[in-house]
C-alpha cells in the first residue's frame, strides 16, 4: 500500500505542476497513474481468485458460480477505472454509458443463477 500511495500523491503534485501550462500533460500523468496503480490492482484480483478457487475446491459448489461472480467483480472494477477516466477528461456522458453497460452485463451475468434458483424453489414446493 505504500507504494500504490506514493505513486498517486506523485502523480497528483506532477499533474498539478503541470496544470496551468500544459493541461493535456496533467490530465496524461493521472491516467498513467490510474494505469499504474490499475495493474498493481489486477495483481491483488488474481491473489484473491486463486484463494477463492482453493476454497472452492474444498466446497460442494459448481465452479461456474464463482467464476461468475469474479466476471462481475471484474466488470465493476474496469468500469470503474473507465469511468473516472472518462469523467476526469470531462466527457461524463461517455462514463455514463459505461456506467450502464456494466450493469447490464452484470445483470446478464446473474441470469443463470437467478434461473437455477427459481428453479430450486419450484422443486421444493
Amino acid at each position: 500500500m505504500p507504494k500504490i500511495g506514493l505513486i498517486g500523491i506523485t502523480a497528483v503534485f506532477l499533474a498539478l505542476l503541470f496544470k496551468k501550462e500544459k493541461g493535456e500533460f496533467s490530465f496524461l500523468i493521472a491516467v498513467a497513474a490510474s494505469v499504474i496503480i490499475f495493474v498493481y490492482a489486477l495483481g491483488r484480483f488474481q491473489a484473491v481468485a486463486d484463494f477463492l478457487s482453493g476454497i472452492l475446491e474444498k466446497l460442494p459448489i459448481e465452479k461456474t458460480y464463482l467464476l461468475a461472480l469474479l466476471k462481475m467483480l471484474g466488470i465493476t472494477y474496469i468500469a470503474d477505472f473507465s469511468v473516472s477516466v472518462c469523467r476526469e477528461a470531462g466527457y461524463s456522458s461517455v462514463g455514463n454509458q459505461i456506467e450502464i453497460f456494466a450493469k447490464l452485463s452484470i445483470i446478464a451475468l446473474g441470469l443463470p443463477q437467478l434461473m437455477y434458483l427459481v428453479t430450486a424453489l419450484e422443486a421444493l414446493t
